[in-house]
């Protein structure tokens, strides 16, 4: 009888645990270091805006294309190729395709959390501040004090700290870098788009599912454009999302999923008779 995986899930959640703890610690009780700013940056006096993609909806849509991917391929791979094999989980059998699913998806989600996690501590280690922050904040300051005698004004609080409907906006305004939005909808796009090139196997028109892969990385694009043209970041926070999202999902498929290439039914090696005869 195959061996119980239920040690094996238990211990993947633990790990999981392990680091998405401290990314839920660091977003709901750290506070970003507090950097000053110069006089004359035009960089920071952009209007505040409503942001059109949310985190929530952001997470929502990646991890929902990536799962319902997983288990298409991972369903129709095991029919295909009439895989026998089953696992047990607490003594219940479970079928190959639905424990594969499960590997594949767990290795998306602790690639996800990691690079939340790096994006975040970023955020609040650089506190870099975002290009609405004149308007949120309104500073008030003294420029003859010896902190602010060079035009970096250090010393300064915001006119708006004690109005209710900018506490949250208060936290927030200084977590530009990185663009964590653009970090996630990279990544998740990437990690698509290396999956589907692996694991996915189509008979028709190999443009279709290039095409697929093409509005995949769109749409991580056109998350990031949102974020500058919205002034939550500046450019050079995008693209440093963007370049940590690609690298996270390229190492996380090619080195931790290790998928198998698959190749298309109809191939198969020419027969040595059919082969040209060197002269």
């Amino acid at each position: 009888m195959a061996k119980d995986k239920k040690w094996q899930l238990l211990l993947d959640l633990f790990v999981l645990a392990c680091v998405g703890v401290p990314l839920l610690a660091l977003t709901q009780w750290a506070y970003p270091f507090e950097r000053g700013f110069f006089v004359h940056d035009d960089s920071l006096r952009l209007p505040f805006m409503q942001q059109s993609v949310t985190e929530a909806a952001l997470s929502l849509v990646g991890f929902a294309l990536n799962i319902a991917t997983i288990l298409i391929i991972e369903y129709l791979q095991n029919r295909r190729e009439k895989n026998p094999n089953q696992k047990y989980l607490f003594g219940f059998t479970v079928p190959a395709w639905v424990w594969q699913s499960y590997s594949t998806i767990r290795t998306f989600a602790f690639g996800a959390v990691c690079q939340q996690l790096l994006s975040n501590l970023t955020k609040y280690v650089v506190g870099r501040l975002r290009p609405h922050f004149m308007d949120v904040c309104r500073p008030e300051y003294n420029e003859t004090l010896p902190a602010n005698a060079l035009g970096y004004i250090q010393v300064y609080t915001c006119a708006t700290q004690t109005d209710p409907a900018y506490q949250s906006y208060l936290k927030d305004m200084r977590l530009s870098f990185f663009s964590a939005h653009s970090s996630f909808a990279m990544y998740a796009a990437v990690f698509f788009i290396v999956y589907i090139q692996f694991k996915g196997r189509w008979r028709g028109s190999k443009l279709l599912r290039h095409a697929i892969q093409f509005f995949a990385l769109m749409g991580a694009w056109y998350v990031g454009m949102t974020r500058v043209v919205e002034n939550f970041h500046h450019w050079s926070d995008v693209a440093v999302g963007f370049i940590n999202g690609a690298i996270f999902g390229f190492l996380v498929v090619i080195y931790i999923l290790k998928p198998t290439k698959r190749l298309p039914i109809t191939w198969q090696d020419a027969p040595a008779s059919t082969l040209p005869v060197a002269r």
